[in-house]
């Protein structure tokens, strides 16, 4: 077996027992979400593997979400395949996003390229997401630090 594939492996489990821990509400207060529902700073969490970075993934950041579609990731850090990567400083915007009613939806790059799908949970105080990329099994969880105005 393959290093990416036993890390593949790991991932996969990590992401299974995540999943059976615990479900949360994912409705909002009215009972539906819109892309309104993530608005503000989000300090955010990643794990997992990638066979583009030719291993494991740690990344944690601030991304901003605006209420109207539009996020970017403005500071992150982490590691990829075991090298560091120091706080980096990224301009925002850098991408954008959908949230459909049940409060599933996704996010994509400045190119338009869908990335993550996410889920809105608690009114949109917190989100979970999981790549759709290929050959990449990333997820993970993102806390709003403060509302936009």
């Amino acid at each position: 077996m393959s290093k990416f594939e036993k890390y593949f492996l790991l991932a996969a489990g990590v992401a299974l027992v995540a999943a059976s821990t615990r479900i949360p509400s994912v409705h909002a207060h009215n009972g539906a979400c819109s892309v309104a529902s993530l608005n503000g700073t989000y300090a955010f969490h990643l794990t997992g593997v990638s066979k583009i970075v030719g291993g494991p993934i740690a990344e944690l950041g601030i991304d901003v979400f605006n209420g109207e579609g539009v996020r970017g990731v403005i500071r992150k850090t982490g590691s990829q395949n075991g090298t560091p990567i120091d706080w980096t400083v990224l301009p925002w915007p850098d991408g954008s996003y959908k949230v459909h009613g049940d409060c599933t939806g996704s996010l994509f790059g400045a190119d338009g390229t869908k990335s993550h799908n996410v889920i809105v949970l608690d009114g949109g105080k917190r989100f979970s997401v999981v790549s759709v990329m290929p050959d990449t099994i990333v997820s993970g969880e993102g806390v709003r630090l403060e509302e936009k105005d």
